[in-house]
């Protein structure tokens, strides 16, 4: 006889609390001065929660992430993997309503370049737009990044 082993059950932050709305247009324009070219949204419209709730779902999800930075492999557990992670995550916490990306893009900056790379963006109902990235190479996985130019390959909300 088989014993099933129990799937371990995660326990989110409480979802957040949003007050604003941002069309899938309106998202579009508002990307568009950070080198960040969503091609297509995915939905009409999304929520928009506090800077303050998107900080708490990070120091969560640093807390409770299946897989750390320790974990990484080149091409087999590399960052475009540990960004999709993170934005799955996010997904299921924000019950698919609010901004939660993930974008590849090298950063146009000379101070602190690096290469193509995979992590996450978020707006929140200010219309301010940040960076996370549990490998802490484009923002901190924590710290709300302001975003920054960055010239984009591939994004998906």
């Amino acid at each position: 006889m088989c014993k099933l082993s129990q799937a371990r059950k995660t326990y989110y932050p409480k979802p957040p609390k949003t007050l604003a709305e941002i069309s899938g247009s309106e998202l579009k324009a508002l990307l568009r001065p950070y080198g960040i070219y969503l091609k297509r949204p995915s939905d009409y419209d999304y929520e928009l929660p506090s800077k303050a709730d998107l900080a708490r779902f990070l120091h969560w999800y640093k807390a409770n992430a299946q897989i750390k930075p320790s974990d990484y492999t080149a091409d087999d557990l590399d960052c475009d993997d540990f960004a999709w992670i993170m934005r799955a995550e996010a997904l299921k916490w924000m019950r698919g309503e609010c901004v939660f990306g993930y974008i590849e893009a090298s950063s146009t900056d000379e101070n602190y370049p690096f290469p193509m790379h995979g992590f996450c963006f978020m707006v929140d109902w200010n219309n301010n737009v940040y960076f996370a990235d549990q490998l802490e190479v484009a923002a901190s996985v924590d710290g709300l990044d302001p975003a920054y130019e960055v010239y984009s390959q591939d994004v998906k909300v």
